[in-house]
């Protein structure tokens, strides 16, 4: 009921918007829709007012799932009422990409006007909000959504029993209290640093809206046919930071310093990786005669072509999707391979754990990663005896969480994609929608021009799979395999 009443809520956003630029007919469509949900909206509370609701871990979970499946479908009525020659699936799978964060561009640029780009551009930055207060109000409690890395460290004994109905509301209410002012700072600092930098108002605000929320939506034009520059793009760096580790909002705490934060170990892992893939591209790049011969005349030339790297694969990475002004737009067939490859590897990387980030996340990694080093350093060395101790048995039990997840999320991978070369796609095509979608990384199917002719053209399974996938990927499929076992267990 909460998350439905915020929904009706922002449409009176857009309906100001709309009525400010003397866009009247797209004005009343977001009011009355606006005004019909607030009103269906009080009936059912009025009509469930007499009822004592109890909520459990498993029925908050299941409440999420849900938003994320049906909200999108009120959601999309704008888009259905405004262009009346849209397929509601179009419409709705259009609404699930920005609800989860995804931005997976279903229409085309122009098709769109500018209240519909800042429609889908707020309710991606509302999804990536929700999301992000569902990891500590409902996910962290039930060890979900990465946070089963750190299970292990609860010693206390009280540390696996249910909270009541109170404690919920009362986590709820504290978790809010904290995240909702960052999360709104941070929008607004991103407007306004875009903003003094030569970006137009409606465009900088769509910015900021996807960089906060992670959804890579980028509004009428392309992010690089209409950026801030250099500069702009190193404010988005500085603020995508945030979908690398939450652990950098507890700067606005005092809880740690500024300089501390790149000890961070998904932050370490994360720049690491970015940077890994910054080198290949150049050296890639430089080391073609014919584009060398380009750059020989200037050093300039050959820092924006590095900058255009590292902001593309350090965009990808935490999940966003922007393509930098300076990334090179004229790459060969072989050239978009091989790129093409390394992107899908950063998103699968995805960012830090309870963020607004995808992908498999960077702690999982860097578990693994370490488990890796400890097997190899046995092969090495078979006679050397491992102390036992709780460090280690931590370890052992985050190694096997994290293997787990992986291994879940690479199956749900090869079905997603089976699914969809079933229906006439292509494997490539096909495999690149399942890491899109799986990782919420929509944008990447722009580097290779798929969304003007093949989102549309999908079939109906085809597109409900889509959907499935991106829920999955929001919500993680720990989550959902969480509710089945449930349900199996009280069968």
């Amino acid at each position: 009921f909460q998350i439905f009443g915020l929904a009706c809520s922002l449409m009176f956003v857009i309906a100001a918007y709309s009525l400010f630029t003397n866009l009247f007919r797209e004005a009343r469509i977001f009011f009355y829709i606006g005004l019909t949900g607030i009103l269906v909206l009080s009936l059912l509370i009025l009509g469930t007012s007499n009822r004592d609701l109890k909520e459990t871990g498993v029925s908050q979970l299941f409440s999420l799932i849900l938003t994320f499946l049906f909200l999108p479908l009120f959601l999309a009525f704008p888009t259905l009422i405004i262009f009346p020659s849209v397929n509601w699936v179009d419409a709705y799978l259009d609404m699930v990409g920005a609800f989860t964060t995804t931005g997976l561009p279903v229409f085309e640029k122009e098709v769109l006007s500018k209240p519909i780009h800042l429609w889908r551009a707020l309710v991606a930055w509302f999804g990536g909000g929700l999301i992000w207060i569902a990891a500590f109000v409902i996910l962290l409690p039930v060890n979900l959504g990465g946070f089963e890395m750190f299970s292990n460290k609860k010693t206390s004994p009280n540390s696996n029993r249910k909270l009541t109905l109170d404690e919920r509301s009362m986590t709820l209410a504290k978790v809010s209290q904290k995240l909702i002012p960052i999360y709104l700072g941070l929008t607004v600092a991103i407007w306004g640093g875009l903003t003094s930098l030569g970006t137009d108002g409606y465009t900088s605000f769509i910015r900021a809206l996807s960089v906060v929320s992670t959804s890579g939506i980028s509004g009428p034009e392309k992010f690089e046919y209409d950026g801030a520059g250099f500069w702009g793009e190193l404010v988005i760096v500085l603020f995508l930071l945030v979908a690398l580790s939450n652990n950098i909002i507890q700067i606005f705490y005092n809880h740690i310093r500024f300089k501390d934060v790149f000890s961070d170990t998904e932050i370490r892992l994360g720049l690491s990786l970015t940077i890994t893939a910054t080198v290949i591209f150049s050296f890639k790049q430089i080391t073609i005669s014919g584009f060398y011969n380009g750059i020989s005349e200037s050093f300039w030339n050959i820092i924006e072509l590095i900058w255009g790297n590292f902001f593309t694969a350090f965009s990808f990475i935490t999940t966003n999707g922007y393509v930098s002004a300076f990334w090179d737009l004229s790459l060969s067939s072989t050239d978009l391979s091989y790129t093409i490859i390394i992107l899908m590897g950063l998103c699968l990387f995805g960012g830090g754990v309870a963020t607004t980030a995808g992908g498999i996340k960077l702690l999982r990694i860097s578990i693994l990663f370490s488990a890796f080093s400890s097997e190899t350093g046995k092969l090495l060395h078979p006679s050397s005896i491992a102390v036992k101790n709780n460090r280690m048995k931590n370890l052992e039990i985050s190694v096997f969480m994290a293997w787990i997840f992986f291994m879940l999320f690479m199956v749900s991978l090869a079905t997603l994609t089976m699914f969809l070369t079933v229906f006439d796609l292509r494997f490539e095509d096909a495999l690149l929608l399942a890491v899109a979608c799986l990782t919420t990384t929509g944008p990447i199917i722009e580097m290779v021009e798929l969304e003007s002719f093949l989102i549309s053209d999908l079939s109906l399974f085809s597109k409900m799979t889509l959907i499935t996938g991106m829920v999955i990927g929001r919500l993680e499929i720990l989550v959902a395999l969480s509710l089945i076992t449930f349900g199996l267990n009280r069968a």
